[in-house]
């Protein structure tokens, strides 16, 4: 799987390579399996959307911390993709990418 990843808001934000999750510079930030997103230290992040956004409903407990995976390799960057137009959130849920400023 090679998908684009934006924000909420439409901002390019990074791209999923070969399940594992990266920012638009290549920085690895974790990996993807079975449509959830996870942190590189383990944690949930949130949930694969539409095949461009990971969201994270509010309601939701706090999930347990998993295994981390190796690093894997760096991919060559991708070149810089346009933004996209805003989106309304859906109710409950936040981008999960917010905490990445």
């Amino acid at each position: 799987m090679n998908e684009f990843i934006y924000r909420w808001n439409g901002e390019y934000f990074g791209f999923i390579y070969n399940d594992k999750f990266f920012d638009k510079h290549s920085n690895y930030l974790g990996w993807i399996c079975d449509g959830e997103v996870w942190r590189k230290d383990g944690a949930f992040l949130g949930e694969f959307l539409e095949g461009h956004y990971i969201i994270r409903r509010i309601s939701m407990a706090a999930r347990e911390i998993i295994a981390v995976k190796r690093v894997p390799f760096t991919p060559a960057t991708p070149p810089l993709k346009s933004n996209r137009a805003l989106r309304v959130l859906r109710p409950g849920r936040v981008d999960a990418l917010d905490e990445y400023k």
